[in-house]
């Protein structure tokens, strides 16, 4: 299905990259100004975070009304695209687990404790088998796991982990 024929029956708003104007607000947020009309605090989710994390960055205002959706950051501008990639980048953020130092299930909470591409990490995961799961469940080869905080933490490939990682890890994988 081609993407005009998805956008119509969806009725989404796509966001015209020559009449959007993203900037970097006074506390950390994100501001666009589109179409004349000024957001403040707008939020970005991306649609497809693992099959096309640069495409279909959905925009809201800071009420959760949809402004509408960035079709892809290619289209942006060198300047543009860093501003919104740097906010990505804060709200995805997920680094990866090279090895996992030890697992333990204490009350209904597994603790873990693991060296990722940020240093060394401890954090809780609750209802370890909603919240440890496969990215794509046909390829099963990468791994998300989301802490309690809701931090986010990638295995690229748990097969190419050390062996006593991949042990602490597949039980899991069910």
């Amino acid at each position: 299905m081609n993407d005009n024929i998805i956008v119509e029956l969806a009725d989404l708003e796509m966001i015209d990259v020559n009449e959007a104007k993203f900037a970097p607000e006074k506390g950390g947020y994100l501001s666009l100004t589109y179409k004349g009309t000024e957001y403040g605090k707008v939020k970005l989710n991306r649609a497809l975070p693992y099959r096309a994390p640069d495409e279909y960055i959905c925009v809201s205002d800071k009420d959760g009304k949809e402004i509408g959706i960035l079709r892809d950051l290619a289209s942006l501008s060198e300047e543009q695209k860093k501003i919104v990639s740097d906010e990505l980048d804060k709200l995805y953020y997920s680094p990866a687990v090279i090895r996992i130092l030890s697992a333990k299930d204490r009350m209904g909470f597994m603790y873990f404790e693991v060296e990722t591409t940020a240093g060394k990490r401890e954090f809780a995961v609750r209802d370890a088998s909603r919240n440890i799961k496969f990215i794509d469940p046909d390829r099963k080869t990468a791994v998300q796991i989301r802490d309690v905080d809701g931090n986010r933490y990638i295995i690229d490939d748990f097969m190419k982990l050390d062996s006593s990682s991949a042990k602490k890890i597949e039980a899991f994988l069910i």
